[in-house]
């Protein structure tokens, strides 16, 4: 299968493709905004991987959490592209894809968010390496987590196994947006801990 997945949810916009188990990525960061940088990484990756679009069966793309403005950049590239393609497209939550590159039975994936904040859920793996949710999605404020500055970003290359076990079961999440935090949140960030829901 080659799978094209795509993440622009925060500051580095990155492309990977998976062809015949080898992953091929390619990552923008700069002045232009992801819109702008989206087909120049596409073009770039598949270059690299020596496919055309009418080659992939398949993309991905990260539902978040996130920018709000990067996860409807990446959704909205997947549903053109499956749309002209005629291939299926699946959201992954970056969380799950955090979750998948921890080891463990059981696993709490943590992400940086916005201004420090983390986001945060754990994950129990079941039959056949999938993940199963064992918690809401949460997110903390920066001093409730030691370590916090350290925090992993997720690349698009870390969305593909939950991809292709969506794609291989057949049941494909809607391609929908994971916004954990309600619209405008940035701009009414309360000084400590989760606003009110």
């Amino acid at each position: 299968m080659n799978l094209l997945a795509v993440d622009a949810t925060h500051d580095v916009l990155t492309v990977a493709v998976e062809r015949g188990g080898k992953v091929y990525r390619a990552s923008r960061r700069g002045q232009n905004s992801h819109d702008d940088n989206l087909w120049p990484a596409v073009d770039a990756v598949l270059k690299k991987a020596k496919l055309g679009l009418d080659d992939l069966d398949a993309v991905a793309a990260a539902s978040g959490p996130g920018r709000f403005t990067g996860i409807r950049i990446g959704l909205s590239f997947a549903a053109a592209l499956s749309y002209a393609l005629k291939i299926p497209a699946v959201a992954v939550s970056r969380l799950e894809a955090d979750a998948d590159r921890r080891e463990g039975a059981e696993v709490t994936a943590v992400l940086p968010g916005w201004k420090g904040e983390v986001y945060h859920q754990r994950f129990k793996r079941v039959k056949n390496g999938a993940l199963k949710a064992m918690s809401k999605a949460e997110w903390t404020a920066p001093e409730a987590w030691a370590g916090a500055k350290d925090l992993k970003e997720t690349a698009a290359e870390h969305l593909l196994p939950a991809a292709r076990r969506a794609l291989k079961s057949k049941k494909l999440p809607p391609l929908e947006p994971f916004y954990l935090k309600p619209a405008g949140y940035e701009k009414n960030r309360p000084a400590h801990g989760n606003p009110k829901r």
